[in-house]
């Protein structure tokens, strides 16, 4: 289960942020994570509160948003959002594509007093 080594690098990063600016609680934490990442969100936050329990990130809620992958046309180069049920390129119709991104996991906000 790699969820739990997510949540503590997750842990690790939102306690440095609260040090660079002298905060006391951490509020909410938003986290991107792309589809393609195999993350379960789900056992993400059980690993998260897991993890902050009895800490001084006791309370804060991880807010998890996920992505689809993107991906670029090699026949007229746009790029789209990749859906599994049509990975087809939206502009042309080509099926002749490669992966940008989807595996990234972002915090992309972390909310401290």
């Amino acid at each position: 289960m790699h969820e739990l080594s997510i949540a503590t690098r997750i842990v690790n990063l939102v306690s440095q942020v609260m040090k660079e600016h002298s905060a006391r609680r951490v509020g909410q934490i938003r986290v991107e994570i792309g589809k393609l990442s195999c993350i379960d969100p789900a056992s993400l936050r059980f690993c998260f509160d897991a993890v902050i329990a009895d800490s001084n990130l006791e309370g804060a809620h991880l807010e998890i948003t996920e992505r689809y992958p993107r991906g670029r046309c090699r026949s007229c180069g746009s790029e789209y959002e990749v859906r599994m049920d049509d990975f087809r390129c939206k502009h042309c119709g080509s099926d002749d594509f490669e992966i940008i991104s989807g595996s990234e996991i972002t915090v992309t906000e972390v909310e401290v007093e």
